[in-house]
């Protein structure tokens, strides 16, 4: 098999074959799962004892961003442009993705007002499909980066720092039909972040990124993120699902500061650190490929999310 052959089918074999892999060893959407966990507040976290060092810790105690569509996460969604900007694209367009934050350990103090620090690995793969040209892969980002997260029992505040990495890459087939050469987008940055959780079911954050590594002509080094989410009390399904809305609001200095914006609504359910939310999403702003960062588009997202 060439390399150009692989680029479509041999890139859906592996994002399928992992999105199985994972949502078997996970729950179902079907299981029954508690209240939302305050993810502020973990001290149910851990073994007995005042004390705890865990290894391989399940969830954060810094949640992802639910909305914001360039982070590592396993997902599969179908989606509309209301304005496509890719040259030789159509519309819908299939995007897959896998992995996301992967904790590696968690120490802490369980007494009130006790602190909890996690590190963790970031990883993922994400790439689009054109369905009206064969599926052809049109681009696809690799992710990785480290990050350490830390809160307390008590406070409302959590803070993230993170160094991170990202490299975009461009689909044989795509690049073939359409002579577009690949542009080497690779960024390295650190990241800062905090989160405040202003209500029991509400979440704010704010983050800056200071890239240090760029490879293609144009990058500049900051970029700027900040976001609400809401979660309700399940109570959809029998108490089995809950209700959830997210926005991300997002922009680059290599785009003039243009306002990126995803707004985000669905279903949750919750379980052992782990949440699977179907999901719609409306996203207005860069493409999310390295490759086609210059271009903005606008388009109405259908799909299914687990983060682990």
């Amino acid at each position: 098999m060439s390399e150009s052959s692989f680029g479509a089918d041999g890139m859906r074999t592996v994002f399928l074959a992992a999105a199985i892999v994972i949502a078997t060893c996970g729950p179902t959407l079907g299981q029954t799962p508690g209240e939302p966990r305050d993810e502020q507040k973990p001290p149910e976290w851990g073994a007995s004892g005042t004390r705890i060092i865990q290894l391989f810790p399940a969830g954060d105690i810094y949640p992802v961003y639910v909305a914001d569509p360039h982070r590592p996460t396993n997902a599969i969604k179908e989606g509309f442009y209301a304005r496509s900007r890719l040259p030789d694209t159509s519309s819908p367009r299939t995007s897959l993705a896998a992995g996301g934050r992967i904790g590696m350990v968690r120490v802490g103090n369980r007494t009130s007002g006790g602190r909890f620090w996690q590190v963790s690995l970031d990883a993922g793969l994400d790439a689009m499909f054109d369905a009206q040209f064969k599926n052809d892969a049109i681009g696809w980002d690799g992710n990785y980066g480290l990050t350490m997260t830390t809160a307390t029992t008590t406070s409302p505040l959590a803070f993230k720092l993170a160094v991170l990495h990202m490299s975009a890459h461009l689909g044989d087939e795509y690049e073939e039909r359409t002579d577009i050469p690949r542009i080497n987008y690779t960024r390295e940055e650190v990241a800062l972040g905090l989160a405040w959780r202003f209500k029991p079911r509400w979440r704010a954050y704010g983050e800056v990124g200071d890239a240090y590594t760029m490879r293609s002509d144009g990058q500049e080094r900051w970029r700027w993120q900040a976001g609400v989410e809401y979660e309700a009390r399940p109570a959809v399904f029998g108490g089995r699902m809950a209700l959830y809305g997210a926005t991300d609001f997002s922009a680059l200095e290599e785009r003039d500061w243009r306002l990126d914006t995803a707004l985000e609504g669905g279903l949750v359910t919750r379980s052992s650190g782990h949440a699977y939310r179907l999901f719609a999403q409306w996203y207005d702003g860069r493409v999310p490929l390295g490759q086609f960062t210059r271009y903005s588009e606008a388009s109405l997202s259908l799909g299914l999310k687990m983060d682990f």
